[in-house]
């Protein structure tokens, strides 16, 4: 069985990746601290314990010999704004050690790497964003991204690669002490159960691309095991909606029948937004079509909201 190792498995994506693909491949699991979750643990292959800045921890991983590595390692959106030099210290230096380590080795591993759609920025002259949609690097995050990226570039005649530009993800966590709620559709679909209602802290025009973790997790299982194909793959659902639109779709799903849910915006519209849309045709090519059933994924996250 292909043996595939996730670092950075106590995050909100790794952990989820870590039980969605355990059914397929043997996982080595890794995390700076033990996770401690008996229903987590079960089926693991193999669990690496250690912070991914020391050599050990990079050393233990790959004497494991994994076939494939699925990086999703980095500081969010907030926390990497903060402090450049700590941005660089946790989203790029320890991803480099382990490339050139993977590199001096000549290890045969594929390297999935989780980036973000911010490398395109947030102003753009094209209605239909595709993987060649040139850069345009204005934060903290996307840099310490785009840096990985092109460090993988620069190797890709001897590594293979694919860099997954994420969009914004939801869904349930699967570890409770995961902080996964200032997500958008996570805080609205949280705070519409807890409370009825949706609080948007903006004029809510800002426009969105949102993808479930299922989708995620569909392309990297079929990515496992896929010759090199195209290198850079929007993970996305192709479809935009403002902050505002999806409130009240939020407030309107079916899982709340006739119970009314509040929906306030605190500033008042300055401007409508250009519509933009992600390309993915790279993910059609793979056969996975992203937009399908975000209604009823939106319904089964209200009711495991409902249900914890």
């Amino acid at each position: 069985m292909t043996k595939v190792a996730i670092l950075g498995s106590s995050g909100y994506l790794g952990s989820f990746l870590v039980q969605s693909l355990k059914q397929k491949f043997q996982i080595i699991s890794h995390s700076r601290n033990k996770i401690i979750d008996k229903n987590f643990e079960k089926k693991i292959y193999k669990e690496v314990v250690g912070d991914i800045k020391k050599d050990k921890t990079i050393n233990d991983i790959l004497k494991q010999k994994p076939d494939c590595i699925i990086y999703t390692i980095s500081l969010n959106h907030i926390e990497s704004e903060k402090n450049i030099f700590k941005s660089l210290e946790n989203n790029f230096l320890p991803f480099s050690r382990l490339i050139q380590k993977i590199k001096k080795k000549k290890y045969k591993t594929k390297i999935i790497y989780l980036s973000t759609m911010q490398v395109y920025g947030r102003e753009y002259n094209q209605k239909i964003i595709k993987e060649s949609y040139p850069k345009n690097l204005d934060n903290i995050y996307a840099l310490t991204h785009s840096m990985c990226e092109d460090l993988l570039m620069s190797y890709r005649k001897k590594i293979d690669f694919h860099c997954l530009r994420l969009s914004n993800t939801f869904g349930m966590p699967v570890l409770k002490n995961i902080n996964c709620w200032w997500l958008v559709i996570n805080d609205f679909c949280k705070n519409s159960v807890e409370n009825n209602k949706i609080t948007i802290n903006s004029d809510g025009t800002a426009l969105r691309d949102f993808v479930t973790l299922d989708t995620l997790s569909q392309v990297i299982s079929k990515l496992v095991k896929t010759k090199k194909i195209f290198p850079f793959i929007n993970v996305c659902s192709g479809k935009t909606f403002s902050i505002k639109e999806i409130a009240y779709r939020i407030s309107k799903n079916s899982f709340f029948r006739k119970k009314k849910i509040k929906v306030e915006i605190k500033k008042k519209i300055k401007s409508k937004k250009k519509r933009f849309l992600y390309s993915t045709e790279n993910l059609r090519k793979l056969s996975i079509k992203p937009y399908k059933d975000f209604d009823l994924n939106i319904t089964q996250f209200l009711k495991c909201l409902k249900n914890q």
